[in-house]
């Protein structure tokens, strides 16, 4: 079900990014039933025409850092089953290297258009420092100050923080030649994808708690299979 109803760029200020693959969001049918929310820094640089989020590289990474997780999935659908949506903060691939602080500030009205049509998300998941600086684009606009610490992304990395009744959870990309070797970032990735269905796993209310480092919510053996009601 593409997005149609949302508001979507029209006139495409963005400098460094390619806007002929503009990306529209591919909602699921049933959005009640989602409660957790990944959202990645943009669509792959190497597509060339517009594309919707089921590409097959974005796929391959997404799959292959839930299957780390200890999540027994093979495609995005069984992703979605779990109640996991999957987006990115910028909806155009990159021209370059990286993105403008304006780039990430346009297109997080987008985002939060997008967000807002999940009613029971209960944590998201930000793969990296796009997808933090968008959600503190979001919450300035929301309660005037950031939801995540501005700084280095190291310092960030293994907290859990608020926006309002939602959990936040700041990680490390998905993307990457290096995800493969690099064991220690695989770990923080795969704890933080537990740790953040298992909070959407809790009573919906729960009271505001203050941010304090994650603990490991499943050991490394055990492997996840209770889908999101």
């Amino acid at each position: 079900m593409l997005a149609g109803d949302l508001n979507h760029c029209i006139d495409f200020p963005c400098l460094d990014v390619r806007h002929e693959a503009n990306v529209r969001p591919d909602l699921p049918a049933r959005r009640d039933q989602i409660r957790v929310i990944m959202i990645s820094a943009a669509p792959p640089a190497d597509v060339s025409e517009a594309k919707t989020y089921d590409d097959p590289i974005v796929r391959a990474e997404t799959i292959t850092a839930f299957r780390l997780a200890g999540y027994d999935v093979y495609t995005i659908e069984d992703i979605r089953r779990l109640g996991v949506y999957v987006t990115t903060a910028v909806k155009c691939p990159k021209a370059g290297y990286g993105l403008r602080p304006d780039t990430i500030a346009n297109c997080a009205r987008y985002l939060e258009a997008e967000l807002d049509m999940f009613p029971n998300v209960r944590s998201i998941l930000l793969m990296g420092n796009t997808a933090i600086k968008a959600i503190n684009e979001i919450a300035v606009r929301r309660t005037g100050e950031p939801a995540i610490p501005t700084g280095s992304a190291y310092t960030v990395k293994g907290h859990e923080y608020r926006l309002g009744d939602i959990s936040l959870f700041p990680s490390y990309p998905t993307s990457g030649k290096n995800l493969s070797v690099e064991l220690d970032r695989q770990d923080v990735i795969a704890v933080d994808i537990r740790n953040a269905i298992e909070v959407a796993l809790r009573t919906p209310t729960r009271p505001h708690r203050t941010v304090q480092p994650r603990e490991r919510l499943h050991s490394p053996e055990s492997l996840p299979s209770e889908a999101l009601r």
